[in-house]
């Protein structure tokens, strides 16, 4: 699996589950109000209040630096735990 860290498919996959999450969590506190948590991730952020677009455009696949890539990869991973 390892091989697969920063793989373009699977961060292009993990953007488009963020955002998929993103609009279900949108359309269930339009309903039922914003849950005021902290964020897992960003500890100092209220999980509600995160930027999410911002945070997409921030953490993407980048083929010339893999490092960056395989870093947006493991971000990317944890936002989901964090949604």
């Amino acid at each position: 699996m390892a091989h697969l860290l920063g793989h373009r498919g699977c961060i292009e996959s993990l953007r488009a589950d963020l955002q998929d999450l993103q609009a279900a969590i949108a359309d269930v506190t339009s309903r039922a109000g914003a849950v005021r948590f902290p964020s897992w991730k960003f500890p100092d952020k209220v999980s509600c209040d995160l930027d999410m677009s911002l945070l997409l455009q921030r953490y993407r696949h980048s083929e010339s630096e893999p490092e960056l890539s395989q870093h947006s990869h493991v971000v990317l991973l944890e936002l989901l735990i964090d949604r």
